[in-house]
């Protein structure tokens, strides 16, 4: 029973120390993965003026848009692409899961591409076959779907970065449906960027 003790006491010190290992691992990754996409955009051109109707650059999005609310994306539009441009691209990401002082993971919330350079707007509560329609592609979010995933931090406030690419493709073609592989398919085809960031709060 003694021995029986001392093991479960061991185990119980190791758990906590594994999940302290663990945290430290994956906040370190997520430094070092924002780090080298930060120093990746820092290199493209940033000309595309990006805006919404929902909400305005670093401020709160109304709840109509989160997890709490209806959950419906909001309005994007872009404008000033550089000539040359055939296709857009707008990948939405939260860097502070599951708190801003606490980064342990990116959350992807929305990713489309091969939007036709004739579009230039995103209405509000669009979904992933009102994307097909127009002949763009909806990839898969956080939750595994191609609609657009409702912010839901649940500690701090977050800030969602709404990123559109201007691209000298018609159409990409993604290795797989993670963001990192539709990032990877647009290396060397982005011409400009262009960023909104929307805030929530839980």
């Amino acid at each position: 029973m003694n021995a029986m003790k001392r093991i479960l006491k061991h185990v119980l010190w190791i758990i906590p120390s594994l999940l302290v290992v663990i945290a430290v691992g994956l906040a370190t990754y997520t430094a070092q993965t924002k780090a080298k996409e930060d120093g990746y955009h820092a290199g493209l051109s940033k000309i595309l003026q990006v805006q919404s109707k929902t909400f305005q650059d670093q401020t709160e999005m109304p709840v109509r848009v989160a997890c709490r609310g209806a959950g419906i994306s909001p309005h994007i539009q872009w404008s000033g692409a550089p000539s040359g441009t055939r296709s857009y691209a707008l990948i939405a990401t939260d860097w502070d899961a599951p708190a801003p002082q606490v980064r342990l993971f990116p959350v992807t919330h929305w990713v489309l591409y091969n939007i036709p350079n004739s579009v230039t707007e995103i209405p509000e509560g669009t979904s992933a076959a009102a994307i097909q329609r127009q002949n763009g592609t909806a990839n898969t979010s956080v939750v595994g779907a191609p609609e657009f995933t409702p912010p839901c931090p649940p500690m701090g406030r977050h800030q969602y970065r709404f990123r559109v690419y201007a691209l000298d493709v018609d159409q990409l073609r993604p290795a797989g449906d993670s963001r990192g592989a539709v990032f990877e398919a647009m290396s060397g085809h982005i011409l400009a960027y262009g960023e909104l960031i929307g805030l929530k709060s839980p």
